[in-house]
């Protein structure tokens, strides 16, 4: 019985090792001939490019207005007439210099009364009285100061609303100013895009403004809400401007593009000369003007062209459009998979 066994084992183990053989020789053999057919194929200059190194940038595409990255509407917190109007629209101002002046004298009577009072109270009432009359003299003394409108911070007034005579209530804005020592964009990033999106990556703006010219910038906030309208969703992502020009204005139009990744001085080959063969990206090489199948190790790719990281060398040619070879491939079951195709441009290097 056991000799029986034995001799069924030993049988089992030869059929595996046959079908073994026989497997790596039937693909052997379907691997030469699709070299074959593919050897076939002529080879033109035109189906042919060189191998160079070249940056690669990946970005996402938004759009949005230019506008200040502080900017303020300017206003009194008391009713009272414009006695004085210190600044005209274009004027740039510093922060703390008087902009505006209302008339002031009953405020200045409401001071000074605040303040007799306080001084005496102190030397004869009790601690209630005594931190009673101190607040009003504290809102006397702000109510005073507050007669007279000044800048907030450094920058351009855009706009002065009031002239001298006029009354104003508290609250009415009375000029506007911006600071256009800093520009920003707000844009809208489509909500798959807007999680490759991160604080401090680079951008390249180019206004309608500005023909031929771009500027830079980079990502200063995600916002932490969406925006829904007609069914879009998007985010929304400030980009600052790393530098200003005085011709900019609040509301140019502006197409920014965001830096998600970007590889440089690698060799570059067009997507449209790779192709999948078993798991294996794989480009055709032309030697001797003969395709010859080789397998790379792809990485960073802008969607129109990837970076190669090993089985290439700069100066050698492939086949720009592996469409051919693909479809030869895909007869013999030895092809899974083809990138995209089409013409492309050569990244500037």
């Amino acid at each position: 019985m056991k000799k029986r066994w034995l001799i069924i084992g030993v049988i089992i183990i030869v059929i595996i090792i046959a079908l073994f053989i026989g497997g790596r020789f039937l693909n052997r053999a379907s691997e030469e001939e699709l070299t074959e057919q593919n050897t076939n194929i002529k080879i033109t200059p035109q189906m042919v490019t060189s191998v160079e190194r070249g940056d690669l940038k990946k970005t996402v595409s938004t759009s949005g207005y230019l506008q200040p990255a502080d900017e303020k509407a300017l206003t009194f917190s008391l009713n009272g007439e414009i006695e004085e109007v210190l600044v005209s629209e274009g004027k740039r101002v510093t922060e703390g210099e008087a902009l505006v002046r209302l008339e002031k004298s009953q405020q200045e009577y409401n001071y000074l009364k605040a303040k007799n009072t306080y001084e005496l109270i102190k030397t004869s009432g009790s601690e209630s009285e005594i931190k009673e009359q101190e607040l009003n003299f504290q809102i006397a003394k702000k109510n005073l100061e507050d007669t007279t409108l000044k800048a907030p911070f450094s920058g351009l007034i855009t706009e002065v609303s009031v002239k001298p005579g006029d009354y104003i209530n508290s609250g009415r804005e009375v000029a506007y100013i911006i600071d256009d020592s800093s520009y920003e964009i707000e844009v809208a990033v489509n909500e798959i895009d807007s999680l490759e999106i991160e604080v401090g990556q680079e951008a390249i703006i180019i206004l309608d403004a500005f023909p031929g010219r771009e500027f830079s910038g980079r990502v200063t906030e995600i916002h932490n809400y969406t925006q829904n309208v007609n069914g879009v969703v998007t985010l929304p992502v400030t980009v600052q401007l790393d530098k200003t020009d005085r011709q900019f204005k609040p509301g140019f139009s502006a197409l920014v593009e965001i830096i998600i990744g970007k590889a440089e001085g690698e060799l570059l080959v067009p997507i449209s000369a790779l192709l999948e063969r078993k798991g294996q990206q794989m480009v055709v090489k032309v030697v001797d003007n003969k395709p010859v199948f080789t397998p790379v190790k792809v990485g960073f790719s802008d969607g129109v062209y990837t970076a190669i990281e090993e089985g290439l060398v700069e100066g050698e040619e492939i086949v720009i459009n592996v469409f051919e070879f693909a479809k030869a491939g895909s007869k013999n079951n030895t092809t899974q998979s083809v990138p995209g195709m089409g013409g492309f441009m050569r990244p500037k290097k």
